[in-house]
Formats: structure tokens, sequence, C-alpha cells
């Protein structure tokens, strides 16, 4: 018996699903690509990280205190503290302050009264720090709380806690 095959008919069948295969990859591709340009970028996090080490870089370098924090009779300077952003060269938007910054600086014995504070930005964003844990308000802000131990003079310790807070939930946070 002399059967003869039609190779052309298995030609068709492979083709259709090769055809298949492609589009089944093809759709998978899509589907992973867009899913992640999707997912919104917050970098709120981040911008308070770099808000919070250029403050505490300008105040204490090598766990030394700013020599020009402090005056000669020994008490904080409200110059310094007044010109703050141009002192330690910190630019932020002055017409829509999307940040916060407060500075605290403690005694080592007393941690709980402030001797000498900095503050710059829209207060209004400090409120969502106590509730950006929750799910449904973590687009408010994003604060960071930094502290750190630094020396002024005659060897007088501070303890210092940098609170950066980042609003910016309109560019950020989809």
């Amino acid at each position: 018996m002399n059967i003869k095959l039609n190779k052309k008919g298995a030609d068709k069948i492979i083709s259709v699903y090769w055809f298949a295969i492609l589009i089944l990859v093809a759709g998978g591709v899509f589907m992973m690509v867009s899913t992640f340009y999707n997912s919104p970028y917050d970098v709120r996090g981040l911008e308070a990280e770099i808000l919070s080490d250029k403050v505490a870089d300008c105040i204490s370098n090598q766990g030394q205190l700013n020599f020009n924090l402090i005056e000669e009779d020994g008490k904080f300077s409200e110059a310094f503290k007044n010109n703050f952003l141009n002192n330690c060269k910190i630019i932020l938007n002055e017409n829509k302050p999307e940040y916060y910054f407060e500075v605290n600086f403690y005694g080592v014995d007393d941690t709980s009264n402030s001797v000498f504070d900095i503050s710059y930005g829209n207060q209004n964003w400090k409120a969502g720090c106590s509730i950006q844990e929750d799910k449904e308000h973590e687009k408010l802000s994003k604060c960071l709380e930094k502290r750190f131990y630094a020396v002024g003079e005659d060897n007088v310790q501070y303890l210092i806690k940098v609170l950066s807070i980042v609003g910016k939930a309109e560019k950020n946070v989809r």
C-alpha cells in the first residue's frame, strides 16, 4: 500500500498553532509592560530623606556643630536661623511650598524640652505625619525623622531631631 500524505495540511495546522503562541506571547508582554508603567512612582520618601540629609549636613559636620550656629556667648544664633536656607544653600519653591522641615536641639540630659529650633515651609503638612500610616491617608505627605548627636563648643552635647516632610501629592502620586 502506497499512501501519500498531504504535507500541505500539516503545515497549515502548525502555522495556526504558531500564530496562537505568537499572539499569547505578545499579549503577555503587553500586559507586563502596561502593568509596570501604570504603577505610580512615589519618590516623596526619597525626597524627604535627601532634604533631611541636606539639613543635617548643614547643622553638623562629622559630629561637630556648625560654628556659625552658636554665637560667642554660647547661645544659638538667631541670624543663622533667620537666614537658614541661604546659609545651607537649600532652594525650595517659595510660591507653592510643598516641603517642611523642622530641626530641634535638645540637651543630652533633657530630651523633652527643646533648647533651640529651626523650621521652614508649610506647617500644614505636619498634621499628616501622625496619620500617614493609614492606607487611606498615605497620599497626604511623607514624613521622615532623623536623630543624631553633635558636639558644640565647650564639648556640650546635643541631640538633634530633623523632621522633613514632602507633600507633592499632585506630582508624585496618581
